[in-house]
C-alpha cells in the first residue's frame, strides 16, 4: 500500500512538472495556428486561434490582425450576420487602422451576399445600399470607393427590378393605377440603371389594356426612339 501511494504521489508530481515546464504560447504561435486553420478551412478552429491571441496578447500588434482575421473567418465560412458583428468590432476597437476602409467595404459584402431574388424581400439590398454608399462618402480615394459604385448599381438594379416585379403583379391582377405608378416610380428614380425600357413596355402593354391609345402610341414613340428592339422582341 505504502509503494502504491508513492507511486501515484510521484505519478503525480511528474505530470504536473511536465505541463510545469510546457512553454506559454506566444502571439506568433497561436497565430501561426489559426492562419494554418483558416487556410484548411477550419474556420471554427482559426476563430478560436484568433481569439486567444486577443484575449491573450490585447496589446501585442498582433490583436489588430487577430480581430480583422476572425471578421474573415465568418466571411469565408458565409456566417454573415458574425462576420458584420466583427468587422464592426474591429472598425470601433481600431479606428486608426489602415484596413478600416477594407473592413467597411467587407461589411458591406455581407449584406450584398444575402441579395434575395427579385420577388422576395430586399432588406439586405436597401443594407448594403447604405453601406456602399458610405463608403463612397467616407473613403472617396480609395479602390473600395469605384467598387462600391459597381456594387451599388446591381443593388439599385435588383431594388427596380422588384418594383417591375410588383408592378407587373398589379397590372396582371387588374390594378392598373397601382401597375402605373409603380411604372413610374421606376422611371422616376431608376434612371441610372438599364431597366427603364421594361417600365415603359409596361406602360405601353396597359395603356393598350385599358384603351388608353393616345398613351400608348407616346409611349411606344419613346420605346422605338431608345430601345427600338424591345417592340420587336416582345411582339407587340
Amino acid at each position: 500500500m505504502i509503494i502504491k501511494k508513492f507511486f501515484w504521489v510521484f505519478f503525480a508530481f511528474f505530470i504536473f512538472s511536465c505541463a510545469a515546464k510546457q512553454p506559454a504560447p506566444t502571439p506568433e504561435v497561436l497565430y501561426k495556428e489559426a492562419v494554418e486553420a483558416a487556410k484548411s478551412k477550419d474556420y471554427l478552429t482559426s476563430i478560436e486561434s484568433y481569439k486567444k491571441v486577443k484575449e491573450l496578447f490585447p496589446d501585442h500588434p498582433l490583436a489588430q490582425v487577430a480581430q480583422l482575421e476572425i471578421a474573415e473567418s465568418y466571411f469565408n465560412s458565409e456566417q454573415y450576420d458574425e462576420a458584420i458583428m466583427a468587422y464592426d468590432e474591429f472598425v470601433k476597437l481600431y479606428p486608426g487602422n489602415i484596413n478600416i476602409p477594407y473592413a467597411r467595404f467587407k461589411e458591406a459584402l455581407c449584406y450584398f451576399n444575402q441579395i434575395s431574388q427579385a420577388d422576395r424581400d430586399q432588406s439586405s439590398t436597401r443594407k448594403a445600399i447604405d453601406k456602399f454608399e458610405k463608403i463612397i462618402k467616407d473613403f472617396p480615394d480609395t479602390p473600395y470607393a469605384v467598387k462600391s459604385y459597381n456594387y451599388l448599381k446591381f443593388c439599385r438594379k435588383r431594388l427596380a427590378e422588384q418594383e417591375i416585379f410588383v408592378a407587373n403583379f398589379y397590372f396582371k391582377s387588374g390594378k392598373y393605377k397601382a401597375a402605373e405608378k409603380r411604372y413610374f416610380y421606376v422611371l422616376k428614380f431608376f434612371s441610372d440603371v438599364e431597366i427603364q425600357e421594361n417600365a415603359l413596355l409596361g406602360l405601353y402593354n396597359l395603356y393598350k389594356t385599358t384603351g388608353e391609345n393616345t398613351k400608348a402610341e407616346e409611349i411606344k414613340s419613346t420605346l422605338e426612339f431608345f430601345f427600338p428592339y424591345i417592340l420587336l422582341s416582345k411582339n407587340t
